[in-house]
């Protein structure tokens, strides 16, 4: 790269808790051009607006951007997913799906899931409307702040939030790129699910302090996260079963498993915010049970540890204490059938003697014999 290529610098600051995607498109939308012309200024042919660029960039092409940029390595990195995903995965692959990270089902620049925002802080006069970067964290469902549910689409054209589309008749991130509606003309919907609600402020308090509760003990941020994962898969199994018992144990703690519809068989991952919503709030209470009243409870109704997980599954230690104190099942072997004799073809010889000995018996019995 040239000297003169050098002298050009990215100068729009991040904002608090903005998502690292954010800060380039609105880098772009500052200088006057599109993202993509600020990407390829930045790394070439390289098609980055087609990937998941949150998870990060190599280290070659971070120092690039860095030296077009007033922002510091530590600020930038902050950006990234990284800064929350190491907390609860140390050793995550980034080219892969990132357990509670929304995934965007990226095609070319289209994102089909992933985005969401809160309408509430993009009207923010204090600042210009950017995204943040818990909003892309599966737990989050609503503004802790503005007490509103995030909106995963445009609330005009139905399309989902696609922001690497921006370009500069968008103006700013506020703007819907498919249909051009402004987002901030929506009032945010206060319908908010106060259980779901209450397992994201217990979610982000955990990644913050690097410790949470479970079972009424002290557990890792780490540990707390693989135990809620563990239970937020039993819960797509639980929503679905028919077994009665299992119904009225969940119910004697007040948490129903009916669902008013079908949850869509995907990753959570790659669902909806409704979805999300629904199992989440089974999830906050779920989570307040100690183990061993659910252990009693099981007892209680005759249900077997066969009923909770699978015994494939590999389960944090507090779970699987929980399940081998759980009855176990009975096997129910099927009635044994009579026995039955089975007998070998008689021979030629026997047969032939047989028909003999019958014939001899009918010509004794005054039966005309005919040649």
């Amino acid at each position: 790269m040239s000297q003169l290529d050098q002298r050009w610098y990215i100068r729009t600051p991040i904002q608090q808790g903005e998502i690292f995607s954010s800060w380039l498109i609105r880098s772009a939308l500052d200088v006057g051009c599109s993202p993509m012309v600020l990407v390829e200024a930045l790394w070439g042919k390289w098609r980055a607006l087609t990937i998941d660029l949150d998870k990060g960039v190599d280290a070659e092409r971070f120092d690039a951007l860095l030296s077009h940029s007033i922002e510091t390595r530590q600020s930038i990195q902050q950006s990234m997913l990284s800064s929350v995903v190491s907390q609860i995965h140390p050793n995550y692959d980034p080219k892969q799906n990132i357990p509670w990270v929304l995934s965007l089902g990226t095609r070319n620049r289209s994102n089909t899931s992933g985005r969401q925002v809160c309408v509430e802080c993009l009207k923010s006069r204090e600042n210009p409307p950017y995204l943040r970067l818990m909003w892309r964290i599966g737990w989050h469902c609503h503004c802790d702040r503005h007490r509103v549910c995030l909106i995963d689409h445009c609330t005009e054209c139905g399309a989902t939030i696609q922001p690497f589309k921006a370009d500069l008749e968008h103006d700013c991130l506020a703007i819907c790129t498919i249909c051009g509606f402004d987002l901030r003309n929506f009032e945010g919907s206060k319908n908010i699910n106060l259980n779901a609600l209450n397992f994201q402020n217990k979610a982000d308090q955990v990644l913050n302090q690097k410790v949470g509760f479970y079972n009424q003990s002290r557990v890792t941020s780490q540990a707390w996260f693989e135990i809620a994962r563990a239970w937020l898969s039993e819960i797509r199994f639980l929503v679905n079963t028919s077994n009665k018992n299992v119904i009225q144990l969940f119910e004697s703690f007040d948490v129903n498993l009916h669902l008013a519809y079908p949850i869509t068989p995907l990753a959570f991952e790659y669902l909806n915010k409704q979805e999300r919503i629904v199992l989440l709030s089974i999830l906050d209470q779920i989570m307040e049970i100690p183990c061993d009243l659910l252990v009693e409870r099981s007892l209680e109704y005759g249900i077997s540890h066969a009923n909770f997980w699978d015994k494939r599954k590999k389960l944090p230690v507090q779970l699987q204490q929980m399940k081998d104190l759980m009855l176990k099942p009975t096997r129910r072997y099927p009635v044994s059938r009579a026995a039955i004799t089975v007998t070998k073809p008689k021979s030629k010889a026997s047969v032939q003697r047989q028909w003999l000995n019958l014939l001899r018996r009918t010509n004794n019995n005054g039966a005309r014999h005919i040649d």
